[in-house]
């Protein structure tokens, strides 16, 4: 399939587990998905072997790549390596945000 809605997409909250399967566009090398947290949803902090582009659609996302820690908003954007330890976390509202990551 060549066309998507992005609401058709849309998970609330994070996984429990590295296995839970999440709603996304999957091609042969990336995949995007379109999240949303509740207000005060934190991801735990984690790696993997993909790099990572997120960019917030609405709200503000706090977001922690490394060492270095960043309250993004609508508009920005985070990059982040393979394999370095992030986390992210919604502040006092919602948030929406797009995710894009290489498949291996």
């Amino acid at each position: 399939m060549a066309f998507y809605r992005l609401k058709n997409l849309e998970r609330i909250g994070v996984t429990t587990s590295e296995f839970e399967q999440r709603p996304a566009i999957r091609g042969e090398r990336v995949e995007l998905g379109y999240y949303r947290y509740p207000p005060s949803t934190r991801k735990q902090p984690h790696s993997h072997p993909e790099e990572q582009i997120v960019t917030i659609t609405r709200g503000k996302l706090g977001y922690r790549v490394a060492g270095e820690t960043r309250v993004l908003g609508p508009g920005e954007a985070v990059y982040i390596p393979a394999n370095v330890e992030h986390e992210n976390w919604s502040l006092e509202e919602e948030v929406e945000f797009i995710s894009c990551k290489n498949l291996l």
